[in-house]
């Protein structure tokens, strides 16, 4: 059965997709450049070429990685930019004027859609819990899940 989404929800979705995605690939570039940066590297590129007499070259390396992480930064934010509206930030919840940006950003981006539910609890050391579910349109359950405002929490204790 085709989706019957309205084509600005379905493109709000595919934005958000396309930011995780965003994040992803930020992550492995970081990682990268942290890799690069550190000093088992230096030591290796030294060793190198101690033993053969030239050092390899990781300058341009460098700098493509550096290049790669603004590229995709300037990029999320024109993402970021045209998936926020005003509606997204003028969601709120009955009671609950102080939850957290991403938890208020993921009940927007899902709340109005057809088969979906969730409740929201609070607990003493986690903070805000958002726990969901979404149903196909056979009453089955599609997915489901929980958010927490501070996950690990209870392991400061």
């Amino acid at each position: 059965m085709p989706e019957t989404q309205p084509p600005s929800t379905k493109a709000k979705r595919e934005y958000t997709q396309l930011l995780r995605l965003h994040e992803q690939l930020l992550a492995e570039f970081l990682r990268a450049r942290d890799e690069l940066l550190a000093p088992g590297t230096e030591s290796l590129v030294k060793e190198i070429k101690g033993r053969t007499g030239s050092a390899p070259d990781l300058t341009e390396i460098k700098t493509a990685v550096e290049e790669s992480i603004r590229a995709l930064k300037l990029s999320q934010s024109h993402i970021q930019s045209a998936v926020s509206t005003d509606a997204d930030s003028s969601f709120e919840i009955e009671g609950i004027a102080n939850m957290p940006a991403y938890l208020q950003r993921f009940l927007s981006e899902r709340a109005q859609e057809p088969g979906f539910s969730y409740e929201v609890i609070q607990d003493p050391v986690r903070g805000w819990i958002v726990a969901w579910k979404e149903y196909t349109n056979r009453g089955t359950v599609r997915g489901y899940g929980q958010f927490c405002e501070r996950p690990y929490a209870w392991l400061d204790d």
